[in-house]
């Protein structure tokens, strides 16, 4: 029996944002016992990986954890691996934030714990062909990927136990199979059935390698683990079957086993990540044929059906959600801003002062370094895509995304204002074309606080935010199908008992009773300054649950998207001739930026009888509680209502300490209620309020054009 290598690769990550207690009952539940448990273990060796965001908390809050890890360093014990800072899917990146991200993980680690890695953790491990350029230019050697990238690419079962060299115009570096047997069985099968996949491995003869590349919080924080894996000692019964049978078994790293053993081979990966992902970027439809079609497959192929059967790709993710696309086409404008002026800094060595924080008055020195950590954190991956974890559904990480990209754009445009090209000083910074990309013309403006951004889709308004406040208003995901929907039932059903994978449909139970009379879908997508044509008999229980008629066609059809800068007046103008109700109406409407706001303005021609109605999608980082004020009443943001004869209201959110406010030419009936979304999280399904849709409606009957203007303030808490 020859002897098998084991490299237990465990990644450890939190997002940028999320929530302080989340981080600390991780710490508690699996980062520190593993240690813990590790440390009691002196045979074993490991190879670990923490992000660098959540390295920085540790370092902050349990400074005792910095310092196990280095003693484990020191004593030879682990391989740290390095990565993009904030934990960014490399690939959808410019290839400057992806080089500068993982060099800046790797001086952290050097500076933190006197090491310097080698080898990387790639986030979600998303993979492309061109990929090893970027990842050589960085100065990583090696780095784990999933069996399921070199299925894929033909590589049969023997080639997979070891590692294998790929290239990208001669830069190249080593990638490893991570195993998903092993992802699937540790810590979820018994150790004794562990152990002997152990030792069916080893039969095969040579030096085979057996790799682990998986999630840390499996550990402690995933559904029934914590006890399972300390309480009930599953952990401590595989540390100690490894000891035991340290005479076959051989714990190692990717370091050490690299300089030991020649590559399998030379291999060149397709765009990948682990199998899993590619079916959750599926469009719903899709994602339950694809399950349809592998469980068919398996019959005739057993296991390695998996790797005949693809899923999507991870950019998929942003043709699936366009709130996704429209965070990550902003990140890279905003990341050329970032760069821009970073290049003016070291050009002119300008010394500036921004505010700490937007709860604080308090000021610090803006440095090139501080830029680009704003940037950074704005990279995070976790709220650009949406699988068993809520990541794009949760608002608080979405809200955090926002948060740091406003900052970065704030400070990058106060570098950028000096002298424009005829000597006048910069005042507004103005971009158009199709920025995000899906076939419509955009107009974004950023202009003192604000920024705005005008799409000919719809005609819509899709972000309003304050930089000072450092939020986008709008940021309010719309209510969409997932192929996970039809599977949701009040509990979970045939319960075996056994601590399951995230990954087991069987874990498809509700957080809540009732949870299926909010699987409720939108017709379009929730944006802001959407125009509808509603009979008079609209119910406000209708548009909540999507179940009322359009008597316009303006919702989803193009507008003409033009810039206005005439004598001070900076905004857009967007126009369409379309129909209501079989009728001809042409719509003319503009948005003006005014000191704290805008100025918007409709001209309406045509035949219609009915309800005219602008819609503004609104959310203050998706908490329910901002109060509304309209018609005398004062309710929670989260709270449906209808009021009659508003000539303002507004939205206050002491958190914020910000006030919006809406004052109308002439009175309008304000309609609004919550949009809430149902999707699934480590425990289950679970409801999540998203933000408000707000209605102004105006009951019309064409004998002259009408007019409606408002205007739209934003404003401090007194």
């Amino acid at each position: 029996m020859s002897k098998v290598y084991l490299i237990l690769s465990i990644h450890n990550h939190q997002p940028v944002g999320n929530f302080d207690h989340v981080i600390e009952d991780a710490y508690k539940k699996a980062y520190l016992p593993f240690l813990k448990m590790l440390a009691l273990h002196p045979k074993l060796k490991l190879v670990l990986h923490y992000s660098g965001n959540l390295l920085v908390w540790l370092e902050k809050k349990h400074p005792e954890a910095i310092e196990m890890i280095t003693a484990l360093i020191r004593a030879g014990r682990i391989e740290l691996l390095s990565g993009g800072f904030y934990e960014p899917v490399l690939c959808s990146l410019p290839e400057d934030d992806s080089v500068m991200q993982i060099k800046e993980m790797t001086a952290y680690i050097k500076d933190t714990f006197g090491y310097t890695p080698g080898g990387m953790w790639l986030a979600e491990r998303v993979w492309e062909p061109h990929m090893p350029k970027c990842i050589s230019k960085a100065g990583i050697e090696y780095l784990p990927l999933d069996d399921y990238h070199f299925k894929l690419a033909g590589v049969d079962d023997r080639g997979l136990l070891g590692y294998h060299v790929t290239e990208e115009n001669g830069l190249m570096i080593k990638v490893f199979p991570g195993s998903e047997e092993m992802r699937y069985s540790i810590p979820f099968k018994d150790v004794d059935k562990v152990m002997s996949y152990l030792k069916e491995v080893s039969m095969t003869g040579g030096s085979p390698l057996l790799t682990l590349a998986d999630d840390g919080e499996k550990f402690g924080v995933w559904p029934d683990t914590f006890s399972h894996c300390y309480k009930d000692g599953w952990l401590e019964s595989f540390f100690s079957a490894l000891d035991e049978n340290s005479d076959w078994i051989e714990t190692t790293t990717f370091n050490e086993y690299q300089e030991r053993f020649y590559p399998v081979g030379r291999v060149y990966l397709p765009t990948a990540s682990y199998r899993e992902m590619g079916e959750w970027a599926l469009p719903p439809d899709g994602a339950l044929d694809y399950e349809y079609a592998l469980n068919e497959m398996k019959g005739l192929f057993g296991g390695r059906a998996k790797s005949f059967l693809r899923g999507g790709t991870w950019r998929s993710f942003f043709a699936k959600y366009p709130e996704s696309n429209h965070i990550h086409k902003r990140m890279l404008g905003i990341s050329r801003k970032v760069h821009k002026a970073v290049k003016k800094f070291k050009i002119q060595d300008l010394k500036l002062k921004v505010q700490k924080s937007k709860k604080s008055s308090n000021s610090q020195l803006l440095t090139p370094n501080l830029l680009l950590h704003e940037l950074w954190k704005g990279q995070c991956n976790d709220a650009y895509w949406h699988g068993i974890f809520g990541g794009l559904y949760l608002p608080h990480l979405r809200s955090s995304l926002y948060r740091h990209l406003l900052s970065a754009e704030s400070m990058a445009e106060e570098v950028l204002k000096g002298q424009g090209s005829k000597g006048q000083r910069v005042k507004e910074f103005v971009e158009e074309g199709d920025l995000d990309c899906d076939g419509f013309r955009d107009i974004c403006i950023s202009k003192g606080d604000m920024t705005a951004f005008f799409t000919e889709d719809s005609g819509a308004l899709i972000e309003l935010s304050s930089k000072g406040k450092q939020v986008n208003v709008l940021d309010v995901l719309t209510r969409r199908p997932e192929a996970y929907h039809s599977r949701i039932s009040e509990t979970s059903q045939n319960d075996s008992g056994e601590t399951k994978t995230i990954h087991d449909p069987e874990r498809l139970g509700a957080k809540e009773s009732g949870i299926t009379d909010y699987l409720i879908y939108d017709n379009y997508r929730r944006a802001s300054l959407l125009d509808h044509f509603f009979d008079y008999n609209i119910k406000l229980d209708e548009l909540m649950r999507s179940e009322y008629d359009e008597k316009g066609d303006f919702i989803g059809s193009p507008y003409l998207l033009e810039r206005i800068n005439e004598r001070q007046a900076l905004g857009v103008r967007l126009s369409r001739e379309g129909l209501a109700s079989g009728n001809n109406v042409k719509i003319d409407k503009s948005a003006l930026f005014k000191k704290s706001g805008i100025r918007v303005d409709y001209l309406i021609e045509g035949r219609h009888s009915g309800i005219f109605a602008t819609e503004f999608n609104l959310s203050f980082l998706g908490s329910p509680y901002p109060s509304i004020h309209a018609g005398g009443k004062a309710l929670f943001m989260k709270d449906k209502g209808a009021h009659g004869d508003v000539k303002n209201f507004y939205i206050k959110d002491k958190f914020l300490n910000v006030k919006l406010e809406f004052s109308f030419d002439e009175k309008v009936d304000v309609w609004h209620y919550p949009i809430e979304t149902v999707s699934l999280s480590e425990g289950g399904a679970e409801r999540l309020y998203q933000g408000t849709a707000f209605l102004f409606m105006k009951k019309i009957d064409f004998k002259n054009n009408k007019k409606l203007g408002f205007n739209v303030s934003f404003g401090e808490v007194k």
